[in-house]
């Protein structure tokens, strides 16, 4: 294997590549990268076996071949380098040599046959969206995943097929995000899929301008993800999602309307003296004002009042700080309304007047009792 290739080319593919790469080393070759030379193209995989990210950058190859490296020492060395060219050369006794300028070094390399087989996704029909549109979506229920790894079915977001729409929902047991956006193609249709968190994560690292589209396969037991160029697989999480629809209220009639930027630097503030292990927050609302406030021990109290539009009987319910504005944080509205019923009961929230390329966002927290 002999090449040539662009070290800023050669640098975006290694450093997505970095996500991927197992690095807890139970299996040592997953922190390898893949490297193959041929046709023009310098090709990277990397996986930890649940995911699998394949990529190219262009390249002139005097001779084919392929070989894997540490992923991790490949990454630091090219990024070290001046802003040349990165001749690649495989040497006798599993060496690569990469050279740039005046510099030379010698990597310690593994056979491509000691590399995991990369899984083949065969499916005759996908669903395409626009890029800059899906991840704009995945970011508004990405954050409500399960953090806890023996909650297998929390673990992901569920992709659902609603016939004119499509709908993504992930819920950690204490809140729940869900999103609805139109389909372009009517015709378009998936099975309900549970995509994994580190997945959709990966999607979100990628770009390829304003045109750009992430088209989505289908098989039996993987996902195929393709942007441009690259490539991600991903192994289905085959565990039942819990039937949200259930736990969603539909009592929740009274209503209170406030200012996006003003609750979320409100509540920054007063969760400054919350309880590091609860994070929780007291919401009290009154007519036409809240009132946010948090006390401990440890810490002191802190309060701040609000303007809202509210009417009816005084109302207080506790809510995690750290939920409330990681939903602010992707509210994308000037005002966000929360649907109320009692301090037992969950709290609605939705950006006021919607968002852009959904029919609906909707955030569902449970109350906590402080």
């Amino acid at each position: 294997m002999e090449l040539t290739v662009k070290r800023g080319d050669f640098l975006n593919e290694l450093t997505l590549m970095q996500g991927v790469v197992e690095r807890k080393n139970t299996i040592p070759i997953l922190s390898n990268i893949l490297l193959k030379a041929a046709d023009g193209h310098l090709s990277l995989t990397s996986t930890d076996l649940d995911l699998t990210l394949l990529s190219q950058a262009e390249a002139k190859v005097s001779r084919s071949g392929s070989v894997t490296v540490p992923a991790r020492k490949l990454f630091d060395l090219i990024r070290n380098l001046p802003e040349a060219d990165v001749s690649l050369k495989l040497m006798d006794n599993h060496y690569l040599g990469v050279t740039c300028e005046r510099s030379k070094f010698r990597l310690v390399a593994q056979p491509a046959e000691d590399f995991p087989t990369v899984p083949k996704v065969e499916a005759k029909k996908g669903v395409s969206f626009p890029l800059d549109l899906w991840k704009r979506l995945t970011r508004k229920v990405l954050y409500a995943v399960s953090a806890e790894e023996t909650r297998f079915q929390l673990m992901g977001v569920l992709l659902k097929d609603k016939g004119k729409e499509f709908e993504l929902v992930a819920t950690d047991g204490h809140r729940l995000a869900l999103i609805n956006f139109p389909k372009e193609d009517a015709k378009a249709t998936l099975p309900n899929v549970l995509i994994p968190k580190k997945a959709l994560a990966e999607i979100l690292k990628m770009d390829g301008g304003s045109d750009a589209r992430v088209e989505v396969r289908h098989s039996e037991n993987h996902l195929l993800f393709t942007v441009g160029n690259r490539q991600l697989i991903a192994r289905l999480l085959d565990v039942n999602f819990p039937d949200y629809e259930k736990i969603l209220s539909k009592n929740n009639d009274r209503s209170a309307t406030v200012a996006t930027t003003a609750c979320q630097a409100a509540i920054r503030r007063v969760a400054l003296f919350s309880s590091e292990r609860s994070r929780g927050v007291k919401l009290t609302f009154e007519k036409d004002l809240l009132t946010v406030a948090s006390a401990s021990q440890e810490l002191g109290e802190g309060t701040e009042t609000l303007d809202a539009s509210f009417q009816g009987e005084a109302l207080s319910i506790g809510l995690n700080a750290q939920y409330l504005l990681d939903f602010l944080e992707e509210a994308e509205a000037q005002n966000v309304r929360m649907d109320l019923k009692d301090e037992n009961t969950q709290c609605l929230c939705q950006p006021e007047g919607g968002i852009e390329g959904a029919s609906r966002y909707t955030y569902v927290v449970m109350p906590m009792r402080l």
